[in-house]
């Protein structure tokens, strides 16, 4: 299912998470699709569904905090039904926003196994038929993505309370409009008008010059020209002052990056600090929140902390937080941004390689947490990321040896495009893993894999 149209005009993107658990019996064509759909859904319903609808309520009727306290009982009830159209308009474009992603889900899932794709498609849109997933809604027929456009960034400039949106940053940048979210205008159309505005212009030149009104007229259009020029050039100067400058070269690929800070630090403008491979891997903060609900414990060690994604949310929901890495700058950069959200005090900061840390510690934690390099965005390159052979500094089994070493709990951050069946033998033989697949509105942004009996659930 084509989807793309979803994921561009949402302001605060849904986060939607499907788990289930993987043994050495497990395949894609032996999972439960219904069991996994349903609890997703209450997952995420109880999770923030209702919040969400008091947002887009008050967001609709700023009003209505004050009114509803001085109305009458008969404007009472109007509200209220007025509030339960609203809740039922928005649950269905929340439903149907997550059984695609539902379905993409099973798509991604397919594919992981390293099936071959084209000959499940038919069986998996059957079971969506079963699922009453796409049979509840008409499909339109949508144009199919530019492969620029696939590997977007999952969010949109709205993200930003900025003045203006990213389409707009983008044409001010001078930059291409593939990167944005939004689709532009029909810049044809547009330099059509231009040049018959020109062209009319010129004809007319001598009939100006023969009357003083027009005469003025002209100078008017003129001089307001020059203005928007100058203050096009003053917001061009404005957004260049505030990105990294590595964004503005390279092509501009890095723009796109600017656009998501808000998702990954949503305290990215009190002075949150990123170097330029932190951009690219620090893990989204729904994401990190739900991973530190799953990790809640009394002592985590956050294997390659980086800049600190990850550490800064486990420190709301552990005792005590290890941040390891590798990179003194990075490690610096975490600090800091952990003393922005205010619990720098709860975690201890090493200077160390995972490695070396592992086979010689005495610390005894929790739970390992890891989020190894993936090799830059060149992951999205390989249709089946091998994670063996492409996580750095070594592959996942060697980490699993080492971080088994410290706890029998361990938890995985991987690439969306991880190869399920090598996620699955990190297990080991005979045991179970649990498998998060983790969706920001439609477009699924990576997993999360926990192995372990105290970290998996087991219903």
């Amino acid at each position: 299912m084509n989807t793309h149209y979803l994921t561009t005009s949402r302001t605060n993107p849904q986060f939607y998470i499907f788990s289930q658990l993987f043994g050495d019996d497990t395949t894609w064509s032996s999972c439960d699709w219904e069991s996994i759909q349903n609890a997703s859904w209450q997952e995420f319903w109880q999770r923030e569904g209702h919040e969400l609808l008091e947002q887009k309520w008050h967001k609709r009727f700023p009003e209505y905090k004050d009114l509803i306290e001085k109305v009458t009982s008969e404007e009472q009830a109007l509200w209220q039904e007025l509030w339960e159209k609203h809740a039922n308009d928005s649950s269905c474009k929340f439903w149907y926003i997550f059984s695609c992603a539902f379905e993409n889900y099973q798509n991604e899932l397919v594919k992981s196994f390293g099936v071959n794709f084209n000959g499940t498609l038919d069986v998996i849109e059957q079971d969506l038929q079963n699922l009453s997933v796409t049979s509840t809604t008409k499909k339109s027929k949508q144009r199919k993505p530019s492969a620029s456009e696939e590997h977007e960034s999952y969010l949109t400039a709205n993200d930003d309370p900025e003045e203006l949106d990213e389409l707009q940053q983008l044409l001010l940048l001078g930059l291409p409009t593939s990167f944005a979210s939004k689709t532009h205008k029909n810049h044809k159309q547009r330099r059509q008008i231009t040049e018959s505005s020109g062209s009319e212009s010129e004809d007319s030149e001598d009939l100006l010059t023969m009357e003083n009104d027009e005469n003025r007229a002209l100078h008017r259009v003129q001089s307001g020209f020059i203005q928007r020029n100058k203050r096009k050039q003053r917001q061009v100067d404005k957004l260049r002052a505030r990105m990294p400058e590595f964004m503005l070269e390279e092509n501009g690929q890095m723009v796109k990056y600017w656009f998501k800070r808000f998702s990954l630090f949503s305290r990215f403008d009190r002075g949150i600090r990123l170097d330029r491979e932190s951009w690219f891997s620090v893990t989204p903060e729904k994401i990190a929140k739900q991973t530190s609900r799953r990790l809640a414990c009394d002592l985590i060690v956050d294997g390659f902390c980086g800049c600190g994604g990850n550490a800064i949310q486990f420190a709301n929901t552990c005792g005590r937080v290890i941040a390891v890495d590798i990179d003194a700058e990075k490690l610096a950069m975490a600090k800091h941004n952990a003393s922005i959200y205010g619990v720098a005090h709860k975690i201890e900061f090493i200077h160390a390689d995972f490695l070396q840390f592992a086979a010689s510690t005495r610390i005894r934690p929790d739970v390992v947490f890891l989020s190894p390099p993936w090799g830059g965005p060149d992951y999205q390159k390989q249709a089946n990321f091998d994670i063996e052979k492409s996580l750095l500094p070594v592959g996942a089994s060697k980490l699993m040896q080492l971080s088994r070493r410290l706890a029998s709990d361990v938890s995985f951050f991987l690439p969306r495009n991880a190869n399920m069946s090598q996620v699955i033998a990190l297990s080991g033989p005979g045991q179970q893993c649990e498998v998060e697949h983790n969706y920001l509105d439609t477009r699924m942004v990576a997993l999360t894999a926990y192995y372990g009996s105290g970290i998996i659930k087991r219903s």
